[in-house]
């Protein structure tokens, strides 16, 4: 009986390695290789984050894209997340350039909105403070 014990334990064994990957081990272990990833891209991407860098994070993606399609090296995405990132930051700063500029012209910035008051030791009593009415007519 204990040969028919180890012939089915044997069995049993034998069927769990056989359904298990080979090859799902030696891909867990495997490390990434940096040295295949195009420098110009990590700065595209580095560069682009903030909005004083964000023009050379747009140059450098064009030409880290370029060396990419030229030398088959890796970093494609971090190229195109910099152009992104870049052209986005010079948008906005363009729009948001162009809207000041806007309120600007309108009035509603920039303008002195306390015409009238008092701004020393007076409140909103004209005249009231030690330098006299802030509004033109002292």
């Amino acid at each position: 009986m204990a040969k028919d014990q180890t012939q089915v334990l044997d069995t049993a064994d034998a069927a769990a390695t056989a359904s298990a990957p080979a090859s799902a081990t030696p891909a867990a272990t495997e490390k990434y290789d940096y040295t295949k990833l195009n420098t110009l891209a990590v700065v595209s991407l580095a560069t682009a984050i903030s909005w004083v860098g964000s023009v050379a994070g747009v140059i450098t993606g064009h030409i880290a894209l370029a060396q990419i399609k030229r030398s088959g090296e890796k970093g494609r995405a971090l190229a195109i997340t910099g152009l992104v990132l870049g052209y986005l930051y010079i948008a906005g700063s363009i729009f948001f350039g162009l809207l000041m500029l806007l309120f600007s012209l309108r009035g509603w910035v920039g303008g002195d909105s306390y015409v009238g008051h008092t701004y020393i030791n007076g409140g909103n009593m004209p005249g009231n403070g030690m330098m006299g009415n802030w509004n033109g007519n002292n």
